[in-house]
């Protein structure tokens, strides 16, 4: 990434980034956590909590409609800078690279599996409470995780 001249886009929501990111990275979230509380999103927020945010941790989002502007304040060549995209699991980061594409950003990259995918190597440094790999795990799934790592460092030991 360096050797290549590579600018790192983190494009996870910011508590994603909270937990762990890329030292040096470039922050601009593609979603951002919704703030509406009319009744028709109050509904939604609640079927969302029950199938998938309990389990994830996810908060209910929509899309940052400045991406594109916000991304250009950081990034203003967009002929010459080379972008390599991240986000968790490399799904978000395909949509963050359509839009930027759309933007007029000539040299784009995107990280295939995001940083889920990764190793501890890859990246030279990493920032925050948690390892980069499991940013994107919440709720529930998170205790299953905390479990998971017991029982190996246990095994390990055994």
């Amino acid at each position: 990434m360096e050797l290549e001249g590579y600018i790192l886009l983190d494009i996870r929501p910011d508590w994603e980034r909270e937990k762990a990111c890329v030292s040096g990275s470039l922050h601009v979230p593609l979603f951002l956590k919704d703030m509406d509380s009319s009744p028709i999103t109050l509904l939604k927020k609640w079927v969302h909590f029950g199938y998938i945010g309990l389990w994830t941790g996810q908060n209910f989002t929509v899309i940052n409609d400045e991406f594109v502007k916000q991304v250009e304040q950081k990034i203003p060549d967009k002929d010459n800078a080379k972008v390599l995209v991240a986000c968790g699991e490399g799904l978000r980061s395909l949509m963050a690279i359509s839009k930027l594409h759309e933007g007029e950003y000539k040299n784009l990259a995107w990280l295939a599996g995001g940083f889920n995918r990764s190793s501890d190597s890859d990246f030279p440094a990493v920032e925050g409470p948690e390892k980069l790999q499991y940013a994107t795990i919440g709720g529930v799934s998170y205790y299953f995780l905390q479990v998971l790592i017991l029982l190996q460092a246990v095994g390990k030991e055994s």
